[in-house]
Parts: structure tokens; sequence; C-alpha cells
């Protein structure tokens, strides 16, 4: 019974909840709450980031296809083509784990809730869609059984954008001369001095 065991999915829950837009450079905040209906003894707890790229791409190769019969021989005649077809190149741009839980047993009722925040980069690509090119930003929880087989959660999609342009602080360097009346400084670019109120010569 324990070797089939090891096969049997844990009688347990792994439910993600996280914000859904984001800006690259941001935190993604989240909690993940675990339940279980049987004794488990854990090893980990954790949640995963991943940025991935999917490309589909078009190669082309040679193939032998028959394009007749030898009427004296019966033998085929072949000959070679060049062919094309559509495939996915699948790229991992950004992979980050992080755990919230360490090594612990859990019982039939366990119920808790982890929080967690994982800093998204700073640079990195933001979610994008096309006919040829999709990148996606995916979040699963996962936990790591002694003895059994690992149990995931359901993915979940985050929105990542650029981040917006902040506002550059235009600093000028200000000049002040005397007032001619009262000696007081004033602006270059004033008209009246602040001190006297007397128009600038």
């Amino acid at each position: 019974m324990g070797f089939f065991k090891r096969f049997r999915r844990p009688k347990a829950q792994l439910l993600l909840s996280v914000s859904k837009e984001l800006a690259l450079g941001d935190e993604l905040k989240g909690v993940l709450r675990v339940t279980s209906q049987e004794v488990l003894d854990v090893e980990e707890i954790g949640v995963s980031l991943k940025c991935v790229e999917t490309m589909t791409k078009t190669r082309r190769y040679q193939d032998t296809v028959q394009v007749g019969v030898d009427d004296r021989t019966g033998y085929p005649i072949k000959e070679k083509v060049w062919k094309e077809e559509e495939y996915e190149d699948v790229e991992t741009l950004h992979s980050e784990n992080t755990e919230v839980s360490g090594p612990m047993q859990v019982g039939v009722g366990f119920d808790e809730s982890y929080p967690f925040v994982i800093t998204l980069p700073s640079i990195g690509r933001e979610t994008y869609h096309s006919i040829n090119n999709n990148v996606l930003w995916i979040v699963e929880a996962w936990m790591r059984i002694k003895g059994r087989r690992n149990l995931f959660s359901n993915t979940q999609q985050i929105l990542v954008c650029k981040p917006s342009e902040s506002v550059k602080e235009v600093i000028r360097e200000v000049v002040l001369i005397p007032c001619a009346y009262c000696g007081g400084l004033m602006p270059q670019t004033a008209i009246f001095c602040p001190n006297c109120g007397a128009r600038r010569k």
C-alpha cells in the first residue's frame, strides 16, 4: 500500500490569491492558503514567478516523398522536396522561487494562510500578445511532500506593464545680483527688488 501511496495525489489544496495588474519593479503581494484532509510530512511550500515567452517560428526541412511507380520494376519513384512546418519556441525570461514555509507536519483539518511578497524585476519584458509572439507572467504555488507526489496550485496569470515615466525634477541655477538702491540680493531675472521694491536698473 505504501508504494502506491507515493503516486496518489495528496488530499490537500493550495489556493493562490494574487494582485493581477502590476508594473515592472512593483511588489507582487499575495496570500497562499493551504488546507489538508490527511497527515502529510511537508518538506517545503513555496510560490514561483515566471516570465515565459512563446514564439511561433517556421522551419524548412527536406523530406522524401513518393511521386510515382516505375513501370518496369514496380518500385516507387521518390524525390526529395522542401517542406515547411510551424513550431513553438518557448523560453523562460525570468524565474524566481520564494519559500513561504519550511519542513512541518500537517494533519487532518489543517488550514493556514501564508502572505508573501515577490519583487518583480525592474528591467524585463511586459505582458505581450500577438499572433506569433506571447509574453506571459505566471504565478504558481507548490508543496513538496516527503515520499509523495509534489502538489501544485492552478497557475495565475498577471498583467505586467512598463513602469510609468517619473516626472523629472528640473533644477535651475538662480544668479543673484545686488540691488542698486538697497544693496540687497535679488534674482537676476527679477524686475523689482524683493527687499525695497525698487525697479531694477
